[in-house]
């Protein structure tokens, strides 16, 4: 096969359950001291790489905070580099507090094959009220200067969402693109966060329409043009990970799960591995509850099938509390995207498709 027909595989090895911080969010409530051993890992590592020859690997080191066990880290790289000749790139996600010296020499060396993302909840009051004040622990201008291309993960709390406007300006101005989201396993019931989003939304419009160059974060790029496209096969739609099918993750005792959301680390006693169920590549609408299957936004809902099973039990049924304001996202991006269409300066291809869209969302209930 050859290397552009390949898919990629995401194998996703947990190498230690210590953190240095305790976030506001944290979904992983089953922590120890337990780390990866580099025997587990080789192991892991030769089984799975049997299927080079179909996949090229994305390995990431994932924690708790992956670069407390750096040693395993170097191990591992360093053991598939002198066995494996391509088919791999490295990855790891990191509170930032760990890179400095040392780790920072040897990623310098390894830039070519190994990319790390940082997760950073936006400016300083943002970033230390979800993060145990760990801003000034974190060497902001190695992330931004060594991985231009990979977005910073920005978590948004209850707690630290009044500053999201100002840190998506803080963040975008200092050079970095943004991937970010509402966190898992907190409780958005509450009139204050539904009208505190929609003042932040209606903050971030305004400021990518007097920055029209802006690279935008992931919260208001969102694809709502193909929801006036017609779909072949309206049984299924898109899922927007390779959970269960394309991701694979391992822990310290060698199981497989389909994504570190269902590990022992995040789900405890509820933790289900791989070979246990089957998630298929597309899903199955008839597996949704009815109010997401009337849900005009349900093609682009960017659900995540772990945190409803740690959230409610159910992968397919989505906690409703982050249901409401995910709706009121997409509604912030027709109304950016109408606007900018009014000034001419709406860059995309499919302008009906899009504008298609806009008309529909603009007659839902609750528009702005």
């Amino acid at each position: 096969m050859k290397r552009s027909e390949r898919k990629t595989r995401s194998l996703t090895l947990i190498v230690t359950e210590r953190c240095d911080l305790s976030c506001v969010y944290c979904y992983e409530h089953n922590k120890s001291a337990a780390q990866m051993t580099f025997e587990a890992a080789k192991e892991i590592i030769d089984k799975e790489f049997r299927n080079l020859d179909t996949y090229d690997y994305t390995v990431e080191f994932f924690g708790g905070e992956p670069f407390l066990n750096f040693e395993l880290i170097k191990q591992v790289v360093e053991y598939v580099v002198a066995n494996y000749k391509e088919g791999y790139h490295f990855f790891a996600t990191t509170n930032g507090t760990q890179v400095h010296g040392a780790i920072q020499d040897w990623l310098i060396e390894k830039k070519n094959i190994f990319t790390v993302g940082l997760s950073l909840d936006g400016n300083k009051t943002a970033h230390n009220i979800n993060r145990c004040n760990s801003f000034e622990k974190i060497d902001l201008d190695f992330f931004v200067k060594n991985y231009p291309h990979q977005s910073v993960k920005m978590t948004i709390s209850d707690l630290s969402l009044p500053y999201l406007a100002e840190s998506i300006k803080f963040l975008t101005e200092y050079g970095f693109l943004i991937s970010c989201n509402l966190a898992y396993m907190i409780d958005w019931f509450s009139p204050k966060n539904f009208s505190t989003l929609k003042e932040q939304l209606d903050l971030l419009i305004e400021y990518y329409l007097q920055n029209p160059g802006a690279d935008r974060c992931t919260l208001m790029s969102l694809p709502i043009e193909i929801l006036s496209h017609p779909q072949e096969d309206e049984s299924t739609i898109r899922k927007y990970c390779g959970c269960g099918v394309e991701m694979r993750c391992y822990d310290k005792d060698k199981k497989c799960y389909p994504c570190q959301l269902f590990s022992r680390l995040s789900a405890g006693e509820k933790s289900i591995c791989s070979e246990d169920f089957v998630i298929s590549e597309n899903l199955y609408v008839k597996n949704f509850p009815e109010k997401c299957k009337s849900c005009y936004y349900l093609r682009i809902c960017q659900f995540c099938l772990g945190s409803n099973y740690l959230s409610t039990g159910n992968l397919y049924l989505p906690d409703e509390s982050r249901c409401k304001l995910y709706q009121l996202t997409f509604k912030a991006n027709a109304k950016l995207r109408a606007l900018e269409w009014e000034k001419g300066i709406c860059k995309i291809k499919d302008e009906q498709g899009l504008l298609r869209s806009i008309l529909s969302i603009s007659q839902l209930p609750d528009f702005f």
